[in-house]
């Protein structure tokens, strides 16, 4: 059975380029995709995804509000959280409420499959770059 996987971003451009890489593998399945944070939630409780990949940064609720609601209602789904900023003051309250992993979207080409792997393990995925990309810390993999 393919693993099901629920897309939110607000930007159709990432939200193509997800599917596309999402696409790709036999063993994955696209359940559901939504542009914003109520529609991931409204999507989730109907799917209970096994992953859902939300952009922190969404209109109407923002990927953090979405992620602990789709936990309330899909306490086995792994979130993957994405975003255009590097999520340092975030970082803990992305752990706190249950985000298994995050990935930059500069660097979701590299990082989407090993992530969404290492989150299905059971691991986490929280390689943060500094600010000058020359140093990864805080990345746990199972």
């Amino acid at each position: 059975m393919p693993t099901r996987i629920l897309i939110a971003d607000d930007h159709e451009v990432a939200r193509a380029s997800l599917k596309l890489m999402i696409g790709s593998r036999s063993d994955w399945e696209l359940v559901a995709q939504a542009a914003d944070g109520v529609e991931a939630v409204e999507k989730a409780k109907v799917e209970c995804p096994d992953v859902a990949v939300l952009d922190i940064q969404m209109p109407e609720l923002d990927g953090i509000q979405a992620a602990q609601q789709i936990l309330a209602a899909c306490p086995r789904a792994a979130i993957l959280a994405i975003s255009l900023h590097e999520p340092q003051p975030l970082l803990d309250k992305l752990k706190q409420i249950g985000v298994r992993g995050f990935v930059p979207k500069r660097r979701i080409g590299s990082e989407l499959v090993p992530a969404v792997e290492t989150i299905l393990r059971g691991g986490q995925w929280f390689k943060v770059a500094s600010e000058k990309n020359t140093l990864q810390r805080g990345a746990t993999q199972a």
